[in-house]
């Protein structure tokens, strides 16, 4: 399940029981949540879900994060917890691309980013290390 931002719509999916209640199945079947932007703090602190996990999360919202557990880099894939959260839209292509990363692997996320005009400090040849 990937949770997209905005306070608007992060309130409305943190008000919804079905989400919250899929968010719980999800992570009791330890199967991997995203969220980026104002959804780490509006979904998933709002209703106590991860809470052991590190979080990243819009700069706004970071103080809804508990100090302990609150991580200020763009994107943090906590893979003990198998929880990735991201900072916002500047961080979005970042935050996809630690998605298809974590999903299906290195040679799916080179291929991913391979045709993308990238930002050449994002360093994707590094981290994959087959482009």
């Amino acid at each position: 399940i990937v949770l997209p931002g905005g306070v608007e719509g992060a309130t409305c999916l943190g008000d919804s029981a079905l989400v919250v209640e899929m968010l719980k199945q999800q992570q009791c079947d330890q199967k991997w949540v995203a969220a980026i932007c104002a959804a780490p703090a509006l979904v998933l602190e709002k209703n106590g879900l991860f809470p052991d996990a590190y979080k990243s999360c819009h700069p706004a919202f970071i103080e809804q994060i508990p100090e302990a557990k609150r991580n200020t880099r763009r994107v943090m894939n906590d893979k003990d917890h198998k929880l990735i959260t991201s900072q916002g839209p500047g961080s979005a292509l970042e935050f996809a691309v630690e998605i298809v990363l974590t999903l299906a692997g290195k040679e799916k996320a080179a291929e991913v980013v391979a045709p993308m005009t990238v930002i050449p400090n994002l360093n994707y040849d590094k981290k994959f290390a087959v482009l």
